[in-house]
Parts: structure tokens; C-alpha cells; sequence
């Protein structure tokens, strides 16, 4: 492999005059060869004002429209979002992920004392445009759970749309992952199974990733966090070979990685990319053999660069001190990967972009 460029997709174009925080990006590239990508400007990271926004390229990723928010429509209390695009089968775009609603402009999004949540919505858009304009996004509900969904969703052979998630709390136990699943194009949705669950319910499945193998073979692979310990553990991956009805026992990758993402080469081969906070602390692509384990044959890094680290002495201060994350993967028509994260640059939060030859 081998990093061919460095992009960057969106950067505050008046940083002395205006903050505009930028992070959480997911791009799909559409029949046409455009890339339509979604991610959130606020004026902060956990800003109340945070929405989505959309921004375009037709020159495989090299350069990017003006963003624009994915719909104006507003309610009340605030709404701060984030979704990720899915190409659907019939040519449509769907956008899945979630908000938080925001009492007032200054209520932190983790209280510091409880550390409990504001209260999470899930919700969809649909775009039958190529990403020009998005319907009014609609809240879904399963089960009664706030459900971590900030990873884009797949959709399978079948038609069947999946996606990997989980109920998003600190508490210390009552974790798990779970698969949620669609039968009409997003417009419904229940719980499928369950990818993970450790015995005593401690270990969180967070920024989990899902990606179809192919032949009914789906894998996920997650940022395995202890909140017993206050620990985070190596990245895990599972594997299903039913659509994601039911896992085999998770994987322990060995990778101290948290956010991390995946995409399937085929022939049970697949590219990883993993967000290192912790020494040594970088962005890493690896190609991996999943064929009767978690085997690495290859890795490329895209950046090191120890002062992006993150302070780990509990999970408060882990979340307030990210400087990267999200990071994904896409292979191009023209058979380049395109990968994506969000992370801290000059001062402020901005979308960034690698073209990889693979």
C-alpha cells in the first residue's frame, strides 16, 4: 500500500472571523463517480448548533464543494446531528445517525458530576437526488434504547439494510452490541441479533464498523472499552455468515486502536483502519486475512504524531480530549481507497481525506 495524497475536505474557510467546527465525515461515491460526503459544522466540538452538512466531488476526492446543511428544517429544543450516507440499491441515498437533543446552548452533552447523557434520538433522511436535497429527517425508535449509530449502514444481497450499533451509556455493565435491521428502505426497524456481549456486561461496543464479506458473510469490528476497569481494550472483530443473525466469538485483534473501520477486498481478505490515542499514537491501515482468524499482512500509516494522543484516565476525559477519529474507508471506481477522519489541525477541527494505492 501506499499513501498517494493528502486531502483536505473541509477546513473553516475564516477562522479569524467565525468558528466552525467540522467532524463525524461518511462518504459514498454514486453511480455517476461523484462522491457526495456528510459530516457536522458547529461552532465546537459538542456544540448544541452542530448539524449536518453535505459537500461534493467529481474529481475522486481531490476537491470538495462548499458544504452545505443537509435540510434547514429545525425543532425545539435544538438539535445537534450526525449521519452517515448510505448508496442505496435503487440508485437512492439514505442517511442514518442520531442527535442529541440540547436543553440549552450550554448543557454538556456528558454531565461532569452523573456522567449521564442528554437524551439520544435516533433518526433517517432520505435523498432520491444524489445528495442535492434530503426529506426532513424522522426519529426511529427499537426497543426504547438510545442507540449509538454513528457508523453508516450496509445494505445486503437480499435488500435487507443492517447496521451495527449499540444502547450508548457510561454506566459501568448492561453493555452490548446489537445489529438493527430494515426490510423496506430504512422506513422501519428492529433489532436483529446481538454481535457481542462480554459475561459481565462491562465491555462497550463503541464506533462499530460493519461490512459485508460477501456470500452472506458479514464482519464488525468495534472499539472494545472495560468501564469497569476504565480501560480501553484492543480493537475486536466478529464475524457472522447469516446476514448477521448470529456471530462467532469475537476476535481479540491485538491492535490497541480505538474508532476503526473496515472494508472487504474479497476472497475473505479486508483493510482495516484503526485511530491509535494512546503511544504510539497515529493513523493506521492494515490489510488483514479474516480467513480463520485476524491475521495482518500489510500496514500503512497515514500520520503519527504523539501530541494527538489522548488523556485515557477515565472515559470524561477521553471523550474531551480527542483530537482524531471516525476514520473510513472507500474503495474508488478507479480502484483507489479513499480513507476519511476528522482531526485537529491549526487550531480547529477539520475533514480530511487519503487517496491509498492498494
Amino acid at each position: 500500500m501506499q499513501r498517494l495524497e493528502e486531502i483536505t475536505i473541509y477546513a473553516n474557510p475564516d477562522p479569524l472571523l467565525v468558528s466552525r467546527q467540522a467532524t463525524f465525515p461518511g462518504i459514498v461515491q454514486l453511480a455517476s463517480g461523484e462522491l457526495v460526503a456528510i459530516f457536522t459544522i458547529g461552532q465546537a466540538f459538542d456544540a448544541a448548533d452542530a448539524r449536518a452538512h453535505v459537500s461534493r466531488s467529481s474529481d475522486n476526492g481531490r476537491t470538495w464543494s462548499a458544504p452545505v446543511r443537509l435540510t434547514d428544517h429545525e425543532v425545539r429544543p435544538e438539535e445537534s446531528e450526525s449521519f452517515k450516507p448510505l448508496l442505496l440499491a435503487d440508485g437512492s441515498l439514505l442517511a442514518t445517525g442520531y442527535v442529541f437533543v440540547r436543553p440549552t446552548p450550554l448543557t454538556p452533552v456528558v454531565d461532569p458530576e452523573t456522567f449521564k447523557l442528554l437524551t439520544l434520538r435516533n433518526k433517517t433522511s432520505t435523498s432520491t437526488d444524489g445528495g442535492r436535497s434530503w426529506s426532513v429527517p424522522v426519529y426511529f425508535y427499537i426497543e426504547g434504547q438510545p442507540l449509538e449509530l454513528s457508523g453508516p449502514a450496509i445494505q445486503l444481497a437480499s435488500g435487507r439494510i443492517i447496521a451495527a450499533t449499540a444502547p450508548f451509556h457510561l454506566g459501568k455493565d448492561g453493555h452490548a452490541g446489537w445489529i438493527i435491521a430494515s426490510d423496506d428502505n430504512g422506513k422501519s426497524w428492529n433489532k436483529l441479533s446481538e454481535f457481542y456481549r462480554s459475561p459481565a456486561g462491562n465491555v462497550s461496543t463503541w464506533e462499530s464498523r460493519i461490512a459485508d464479506l460477501g456470500g452472506g458473510r458479514v464482519a464488525v469490528i468495534f472499539w472494545a472499552y472495560d468501564n469497569a476497569a476504565g480501560a480501553n481494550l484492543s480493537n475486536h472483530i466478529v464475524l457472522s455468515n447469516d446476514g448477521g443473525e448470529t456471530f462467532e466469538p469475537a476476535i481479540d485483534t491485538g491492535i490497541r486502536g480505538q474508532a476503526s473501520n473496515l472494508l472487504s477486498l474479497g476472497g475473505g481478505k479486508a483493510l482495516t483502519i484503526h485511530s491509535h490515542r494512546e503511544a504510539p499514537v497515529g493513523l493506521i491501515v492494515r490489510r488483514v486475512d479474516l480467513n480463520g482468524g485476524f491475521r495482518v499482512e500489510e500496514e500503512l500509516n497515514l500520520f503519527a504524531d504523539a501530541a494527538m494522543g489522548s488523556d485515557s484516565a477515565d472515559i470524561k476525559k477521553q471523550f474531551g480530549s480527542l483530537k482524531f477519529g471516525q476514520p473510513s474507508l472507500l474503495r474508488l471506481q478507479n480502484g483507489e481507497i479513499y480513507a476519511a477522519c476528522w482531526s485537529f489541525e491549526n487550531g480547529q477541527y477539520v475533514i480530511k481525506g487519503y487517496r491509498i494505492a492498494a
